[in-house]
């Protein structure tokens, strides 16, 4: 309830500042933020930058499990460092167990480059 509402204004915040919505995830919850950013576009009309997912193992993880991606904390900063995330972004950790260190990291590294972030 609330808590959804919160995230959607800070959503909202970054899409008026002209930032993005960035997706993290690993595995299934990876693979539901990278459907969620492939849909905005032709629903919404927004440009393919402006929602973008981000799944542990990339590319290949959206078709077959990518073992250990998910395990790699180094590699959700280096997400974060190379989309330059940055204050005007909002990061989305998706992550059932709720523990994935590739997406903790990355919310993390979202943090200290000061963009807003929320974890589901």
């Amino acid at each position: 309830g609330v808590e959804i509402a919160l995230a959607m204004e800070l959503i909202e915040a970054s899409f008026r500042a002209g930032g993005r919505l960035l997706y993290v995830g690993a595995g299934s919850s990876g693979r539901l933020g990278v459907l969620d950013a492939a849909e905005c576009p032709p629903t919404f009309g927004t440009p393919p930058e402006m929602v973008v997912g981000i799944i542990a193992g990339g590319a290949p993880a959206l078709l077959k499990s990518v073992e250990g991606a998910e395990d790699d904390p180094n590699a959700g900063i280096a997400e974060m460092d190379s989309r330059r995330v940055g204050p005007n972004d909002t990061v989305v950790g998706i992550a059932a167990s709720g523990t994935t260190p590739f997406v903790r990291a990355a919310l993390g590294r979202a943090q200290a480059l000061g963009a807003r972030t929320v974890f589901l």
